[in-house]
């Protein structure tokens, strides 16, 4: 009888030690489950704040500094729509000496039509875009209108949303009907 209960002993300890086994592993398991659903909540706040950046929002504001710079009745107007809309390195590359803003007595007035974008995201923060518009222009009476290609850098600043980080002036096309 002795070795019948010596038997039952081992087998309980052996189930004994096989329950603990299984509940060292549920909860190792439940340990890694709350772990993966932390990592899962955390990827899916990233993601939300990465599909918050809508490249259509690049492309409106593309449009709008576009049409504010190019747009215009005086250069003081010009310069002050634009503001909002840049960084301080994209406001300063929009001034003709690099340094100030012009300030001119004359009549200048401008006209932007036709806006044709090209753009070419090289990252989730940064576009480029290649802007071709016809733009008239009337300097003390003398209109001139042509076709001019822009360059545009625009970065995703948090909390500010997309903003123009440099203009670059690429040139006109000529052999091209204006009308």
């Amino acid at each position: 009888m002795e070795s019948r209960q010596k038997k039952h002993y081992v087998l309980l300890m052996i189930g004994f030690f096989a329950a603990l086994v299984v509940v060292m592993y549920v909860f190792s398991l439940r340990s890694q489950l709350q772990e993966v659903r932390a990592n899962q909540n955390n990827y899916e706040e990233k993601i939300a704040t990465l599909s918050s950046i809508q490249n259509t929002d690049a492309l409106e504001v593309n449009r709008k500094f576009l049409n504010s710079f190019f747009t215009y009745q005086t250069t003081t107007e010009r310069y002050e729509k634009i503001k909002p809309l840049m960084t301080d390195q994209g406001y300063k590359a929009t001034h003709p000496s690099g340094t100030e803003l012009p300030n001119s007595e004359q009549s200048v007035k401008s006209l932007m039509t036709g806006l044709k974008a090209y753009e070419y995201q090289s990252s989730k923060t940064e576009f480029e875009f290649f802007n071709e518009f016809k733009l008239s222009t009337e300097y003390n009476n003398v209109s001139n209108t042509e076709t001019v290609i822009v360059k545009t850098f625009l970065i995703h600043v948090k909390q500010q949303g997309w903003k123009i980080d440099d203009v670059e002036f690429v040139g006109e096309l000529t052999g091209r009907s204006t009308s």
